[in-house]
C-alpha cells in the first residue's frame, strides 16, 4: 500500500513539474542577446589591457557584471566561415563555410533549433555572414540590413534594436537576438575614402590623438602606420558606443534581468599579421557573459580555453535544449555556474580562402603556451592575399622593406610565410621568431605535429592530404594547384555572399556548396 502512496505521489509531482514548466511564461525564458563585433583585436578593449583613457567603458562595465574568459579563440579568421562556427557547432572545412558563399547544410543551425522550441529569433546587420541558406525565413523571424553609411551610429543600433525587442514581446516569445556591429571594420574612421561612404560625419564619442596610441608590436614603427592605427582605435571606440546603445534598448525593453548577454570579436583587426591569419592576433577574441543572477559579478576566468565551436552547445545546455550529436564542440555551462570541469588544453583553427574565393589554406593549434601553424600553400611560390593588401599599413611596409632590410625581412615572410611554425606565446605573443627548426622545441613539434593529424582525421579534413605531404614542397604545390582550380569553380557556380570574386560578378548565381 505504501509503494502504492509514494508511486502516486511522484506522479502527482512530475505531473506539477510539466505542468509548471509548460505554463511557464514566455517573458520569464532566457534570452540570448549575442553582440559581435567586427574585426576587434582581442586585447583592444580596456579590459583585457588596452591603456588608452576610456576606451571601452560599455565592453568594460559589461565584462564587470560578468564573466570574461582569457583564453577565448573562433576558429576562423575571416567574417562569414568564422561566424558560421558560432551558428552550427562545427568547423568550417566540416560544415562547408570555408569561404564566402551559401552552404547547403544537412544540420539545423542554432536559430534553426531554437526558432522550433519556440523562441523569437532576429539578426541586426550581416544577416548573410550569419546564414548558411539564403532564404532567412527558414532561419529568422526578423531579420534587418543597415545601410552602410547607418551602421557606424549608436542610435542607428538603438533604433533597430528597439524594434526587435518589440516584435518579440509582441508575439509573446524569448528571444535568440543577433546584432552585428559594424566597426572597428574596414574603413576605419578617418581612413581615406570614409568621406564618400559618409562615415567621417559620425566621429567616436573620443577621437583619439596619434600620441595617445601604440603600435603594435608585430608592425614596424612608421608615420603612417601610427595614423592607421589611431583610426583603428577610434573606430573601437566606436563599435563601444555602439555597443552602448544596443545595451541601453535591452533596458529599455525592460528584458535585462532575463536575458543572457554575450560578446565577441569575430576575429582580430583588419591589418597585417592579424586578420586572415592563425596566430594569436588573428584567432583570439574578447568573450563576456553576463547572466544576471546567475554568475558572479567581476569573474575572471583564468584556464578554461574556449572557442567557437563551443558556443551552441553551451547555449543549447543553458536553455536545457537536447543538444545534436554531430556537434564538434563542448558545451562550457559547468564553468558558468562555478564548477569545475575538464580543462581544454587545445584550440584548432582555420583559415581556408579570402573573400574573393583565393584558397591560401592555414591550420592552427592554440595552448596556452604554444601557437603551432600549418601552412599547406607556403611553397615559396604564392604570396598571400587578403584585404590588408589595399591598406596603409601593407603598402608602407612594401615601401619601407625597399630600403629596411629588417622590414624587407618581415614583408617577405608575410607574403610568403613557411610550411610550418611554431611560436611560444609567453616570451613571443606576437609572433615574431619561429621555432619549428629550433632543436630546443623539437619535442613540442613533434606533439603539436600528432595533435594536428589526430584533429584533421577526425574532423574528416580535406588538408590531411597536404599535411601528410608538408615536408615535400612539390607534392604540396601541386596539391594547391588542385585547391585553385576547385576554389575558381565555387568562385564561378556557386551562389556568393558577395557581388563579385576571383572570377567577376557573381549575380544569378543560385547553386549551394554541398560538402563532398
Amino acid at each position: 500500500m505504501k509503494s502504492i502512496y509514494n508511486s502516486l505521489l511522484l506522479f502527482v509531482f512530475l505531473t506539477a513539474s510539466i505542468n509548471t514548466f509548460a505554463d511557464k511564461k514566455p517573458s520569464e525564458k532566457l534570452n540570448i542577446l549575442f553582440i559581435t563585433v567586427d574585426d576587434m583585436n582581442w586585447d583592444s578593449p580596456g579590459i583585457y589591457g588596452n591603456k588608452i583613457k576610456s576606451i571601452s567603458p560599455n565592453i568594460d562595465g559589461l565584462a564587470e557584471g560578468g564573466i570574461r574568459f582569457q583564453h577565448a579563440y573562433v576558429q576562423s579568421p575571416n567574417c562569414s566561415p568564422s561566424r558560421g562556427v558560432f551558428q552550427s557547432g562545427l568547423y568550417p572545412h566540416t560544415s562547408g563555410m570555408r569561404g564566402f558563399y551559401f552552404v547547403d547544410l544537412p544540420h539545423e543551425t542554432l536559430p534553426q533549433i531554437l526558432l522550433k522550441e519556440g523562441y523569437y529569433t532576429g539578426v541586426i546587420n550581416k544577416a548573410i555572414d550569419s546564414s548558411f541558406s539564403p532564404d532567412f525565413d527558414d532561419t529568422w523571424n526578423y531579420y534587418d540590413k543597415i545601410d552602410g553609411k547607418e551602421k557606424r551610429i549608436p542610435s542607428t543600433y538603438y533604433k533597430h534594436m528597439n524594434k526587435f525587442f518589440s516584435e518579440a514581446k509582441k508575439n509573446k516569445k524569448p528571444f535568440y537576438g543577433v546584432v552585428n556591429i559594424a566597426d572597428p571594420h574596414k574603413l576605419f574612421y578617418n581612413d581615406p575614402g570614409t568621406q564618400k561612404e559618409g562615415y567621417v560625419n559620425h566621429p567616436p564619442s573620443i577621437i583619439y590623438k596619434k600620441n595617445e596610441v601604440e603600435i603594435p608590436e608585430f608592425l614596424p614603427n612608421h608615420p603612417k602606420i601610427q595614423q592607421e592605427i589611431t583610426n583603428y582605435y577610434n573606430s573601437v571606440k566606436r563599435a563601444d558606443d555602439c555597443l552602448g546603445a544596443v545595451l541601453a534598448s535591452l533596458k529599455n525593453a525592460g528584458a535585462e534581468k532575463n536575458t543572457i548577454v554575450i560578446f565577441v570579436s569575430d576575429h582580430g583587426m583588419a591589418l597585417p599579421f592579424a586578420k586572415s591569419s592563425c596566430y594569436q592576433n588573428g584567432v583570439k577574441t574578447p568573450w563576456i557573459i553576463k547572466w544576471p543572477g546567475k554568475i558572479k559579478q567581476n569573474t575572471v576566468e583564468k584556464e578554461m580555453m574556449i572557442s567557437a565551436v563551443d558556443f551552441m552547445p553551451t547555449v543549447l545546455d543553458i536553455l536545457s535544449i537536447n543538444k545534436p550529436e554531430h556537434l564538434q564542440g563542448i558545451s562550457f555551462l559547468p564553468t558558468l555556474e562555478g564548477k569545475k570541469q575538464k580543462q581544454t588544453e587545445l584550440v584548432f583553427t582555420e583559415f581556408n580562402e579570402n573573400a574573393g574565393g583565393t584558397p591560401r589554406p592555414i591550420r592552427g593549434i592554440h595552448s596556452k603556451k604554444y601557437n603551432y601553424v600549418f601552412n599547406s600553400w607556403a611553397t615559396g611560390d604564392l604570396i598571400f592575399k587578403s584585404a590588408a593588401q589595399s591598406h596603409a599599413s601593407y603598402k608602407t611596409m612594401k615601401q619601407m622593406a625597399q630600403t629596411d632590410i629588417d622590414v624587407k625581412r618581415r614583408f617577405d615572410y608575410l607574403n610568403h610565410r613557411a610550411v610550418e611554425e611554431l611560436y611560444d606565446l609567453e616570451k613571443d605573443p606576437n609572433a615574431l621568431n619561429n621555432l619549428i627548426d629550433d632543436p630546443k622545441y623539437a619535442d613540442i613539434v613533434r606533439q603539436m605535429r600528432g595533435e594536428m593529424q589526430n584533429w584533421m582525421e577526425n574532423t574528416d579534413d580535406y588538408l590531411l592530404t597536404a599535411f601528410l605531404a608538408k615536408e615535400d614542397k612539390a607534392k604540396l604545390a601541386e596539391l594547391m594547384a588542385k585547391e585553385e582550380k576547385e576554389a575558381y569553380f565555387r568562385a564561378s557556380s556557386l551562389k556568393w555572399k558577395r557581388h563579385k570574386n576571383t572570377s567577376g560578378k557573381t549575380k544569378g548565381h543560385t547553386k549551394l556548396y554541398i560538402v563532398q
